[in-house]
């Protein structure tokens, strides 16, 4: 058997069919995501031809479709706290990675600003991190980088 063989798992997904994942997209996230702590192993994927990316669930059919906040210009500012930098192994803040759960409302696409997912490509662990800020909406129109809300 190859290596690549090896190294890589299936997901079946009503939504999306049989996956492949590769080792280095499965992320472990301990406490599991809001409404969901029992899930723990998930698979960051890139959404083929966008930017977009999905987080699928290896044990149910749960699935969340994530924008980088880096190509966003919905502005939030946080601290993560001491307990959540140890549990995904942050070095420094380049380390991590912070993507928008994105959904769609009659055609247009919002984003949960209070609750982003944060992950560390190098120590393939991740979390929801809810942010205790509530002027922060779980509900805001995605504004991309370069244009007016969408």
């Amino acid at each position: 058997m190859s290596e690549n063989v090896a190294l890589s798992q299936l997901i079946h997904s009503e939504v999306y069919g049989e996956i492949k994942v590769e080792h280095k997209q499965i992320y472990s996230f301990a406490q599991g995501i809001v409404g969901f702590s029992h899930l723990n192993k998930f698979a960051l994927l890139p959404l083929e031809d966008s930017d977009l990316y999905v987080l699928q669930s290896f044990s149910e059919e749960i699935s969340l479709m994530l924008f980088p906040a880096t190509l966003s210009d919905n502005h939030i500012s946080f601290k993560i706290d001491e307990p959540t930098i140890e549990q995904l192994g942050i070095n420094n803040q380049d380390d991590l990675v912070i993507f928008y759960v994105l959904r769609f409302i009659d055609k247009k696409p919002f984003v949960n600003l209070r609750a982003p997912i944060l992950v560390v490509p190098e120590t393939q662990k991740g979390c929801q991190y809810v942010i205790s800020n509530e002027a922060l909406g779980i509900r805001e129109p995605l504004v991309i980088k370069g244009e007016a809300s969408c």
